[in-house]
């Protein structure tokens, strides 16, 4: 039987950013080593697609996400990061370990049926699971469902939490870069501010943004960093600004989108200067399927608790298997009390593992 808590400590241990997770798709590799009614399908990137058949039918697909996110650790356990500058601040060590978990019972067990568990790398943005999709790794298969699950601070744990229909909602990032013309401060006339469009810019999307969206639509405009200039007594020729655009929709993710393209336009011509918009990484809206997620509340194990979640505007890649495929994501508890996803403190528990292998397990059996 796998030691599920060393395997989660061994991971935490070495967070490594997306499509870079070399010693962490090792780790992985090795504790699927002494499962032989296993076939291993690895891809051009770090991943690996462990196959189990045991009957005929269709196949269910269980995902776990590798990557970790560029964040200094400051739990001070023992097992913290030994990466520097790198650390699982999402949980997606919590989420590998319980699928390893999963596989040793399905294993162990001989259950019936056909298996794919996939340990998918770079979901943080970096477009892990269209690159898996859109190299067909999984188009051979016949796949009836796909299953995934999420660690949460805001959920004891022994706590499951979903809801039927949308979950998680769209995420659209952007990069906005104006060039001017520098000149010194005491001459500001020889030279064109690229500063002035970026602050137009963003007051004018905030403005933009309240005028057409009520908050009811539920969708965000962010900016979370802007830069400008590059000494204090010079005119700056250049403003960068990249954020993020959230919403439930990929009619209002549109819109947003063209309110970005046009602002920027407007705010460069203004100041007669060069403006630039470049659309990022972006996600596919999580979507429940009702009786997945019915099947999961009927057959939960003993000792674990449903809570109905409400939408959430993070962003999931595990949305583009949802649009694919029927599908179940959900919450599993994992007790945080200080911090919580994307912090620096955040350290879910080492029971939650146990609750989220059963809470598999179950979906597993199920017909």
């Amino acid at each position: 039987m796998l030691d599920l808590i060393k395997i989660r400590e061994d991971l935490h241990r070495i967070p490594e950013l997306g499509f870079l997770e070399h010693k962490t798709h090792a780790c992985i590799s090795e504790a699927l080593d002494r499962y032989p009614d296993l076939e291993r399908i690895t891809f051009d990137v770090p991943g690996v697609l462990a196959v189990y058949r045991n009957g005929d039918g269709p196949f269910k697909l269980f995902r776990a996400d590798m990557d970790a996110l560029p964040i200094v650790e400051t739990t001070g356990v023992s097992f913290s990061s030994t990466h520097s500058g790198m650390m699982h601040a999402c949980g997606h060590d919590i989420h590998m370990t319980v699928l390893l978990g999963l596989i040793d019972q399905v294993c162990t067990q001989r259950l019936p049926g056909n298996f794919l568990f996939l340990f998918q790398p770079a979901e943080e943005g970096r477009g892990g699971a269209r690159h898996i999709l859109g190299a067909g790794h999984l188009d051979g298969f016949d796949i009836k469902a796909c299953y995934a699950l999420h660690v949460s601070g805001q959920y004891p744990v022994g706590t499951v939490a979903s809801r039927p229909g949308i979950f998680f909602g769209i995420p659209q990032e952007f990069k906005v870069t104006f060039c001017g013309q520098s000149a010194h401060a005491a001459f500001p006339h020889q030279g064109n501010n690229a500063l002035d469009a970026g602050v137009m810019f963003y007051q004018s999307m905030r403005a933009a943004m309240a005028q057409r969206f009520s908050p009811t639509d539920a969708v965000v405009f962010h900016v979370g960093r802007m830069t400008a200039g590059r000494v204090m007594n010079a005119v700056p020729d250049l403003c960068e600004i990249e954020g993020t655009t959230r919403s439930l929709t990929r009619e209002n993710r549109d819109l947003i989108s063209h309110l970005i393209e046009h602002t920027a336009l407007h705010a460069s011509g203004a100041f007669e200067l060069k403006g630039e918009v470049e659309f990022l990484e972006t996600f596919d809206p999580v979507m429940n399927d009702t009786t997945l997620l019915k099947a999961f509340r009927v057959h939960l194990p003993e000792n674990v608790c449903f809570e109905e979640a409400p939408i959430v505007l993070t962003g999931e890649d595990f949305g583009f298997f949802t649009t694919r495929w029927p599908g179940l994501l959900f919450w599993l508890g994992a007790g945080v009390e200080s911090g919580d996803l994307h912090t620096s403190t955040f350290l879910p528990h080492n029971d939650c593992i146990d609750v989220g292998v059963r809470a598999l397990e179950s979906l597993a059996r199920s017909r």
